[in-house]
């Protein structure tokens, strides 16, 4: 699955098709060197070295670094989202939705392994000069929390599932697969991945 590589007409008119291709090319390079060295020690400089570019080359089409990384987190989270939501929405019953959101949550994963190393990366990751968790982290949360709560609260109404606090559970359930995910990722041999997912669709 290739990054969306959608974005407003440059300075200086319509992109060309060869400006999207390089575009294309900046965004799948700048992911996997973040997946390699992290959000916090990637640079220009790497990304373009890597892409066999000067560093112009990048600026002519990010203006800062930050907002290249922005594009690329903003690109993960949306296809994430409408992966999920696209599977989600096949589903007549709530039960059958949680079940899909959980399945589809994984295999995202599984299909977009680097990527989504990357999206953890940036949005989990602290800053040191406060150790606050970033802004980008609170947006995952957000977003990932209203719709599970949806799927939960259109439960409750059919009578599929019982009362609880809804908004309490359903940053039980996203913890779940996140944390699931970090430690599989951090050491994978000591996750039965296919197995803790059978259990939480269930």
């Amino acid at each position: 699955m290739a990054l969306s590589t959608k974005r407003k007409p440059h300075k200086k008119g319509k992109p060309t098709f060869i400006e999207e291709a390089r575009r294309k090319q900046i965004l799948e390079i700048a992911i996997n060197e973040i997946e390699t060295r992290g959000y916090r020690n990637t640079t220009i400089q790497d990304i373009a070295k890597k892409a066999d570019v000067s560093k112009g080359v990048i600026y002519y089409h990010f203006n800062t670094r930050e907002e290249l990384l922005s594009e690329i987190w903003s690109a993960l989270l949306e296809e994430l989202f409408a992966y999920r939501k696209k599977r989600v929405e096949r589903q007549k019953t709530a039960q059958a939705m949680l079940r899909a959101y959980v399945k589809a949550h994984f295999d995202f994963l599984k299909m977009n392994f680097n990527k989504f190393i990357a999206l953890f990366t940036m949005g989990i990751d602290l800053n040191p000069a406060d150790n606050q968790t970033h802004p980008w982290s609170r947006d995952i949360n957000k977003r990932c929390f209203s719709y599970l709560s949806g799927i939960l609260e259109h439960g409750q109404q059919n009578g599929e599932f019982n009362s609880f606090p809804v908004p309490r559970v359903a940053p039980i359930i996203q913890g779940a697969l996140d944390g699931l995910i970090l430690q599989w990722v951090a050491t994978p041999d000591l996750v039965d991945f296919k197995g803790c997912r059978q259990v939480l669709m269930e």
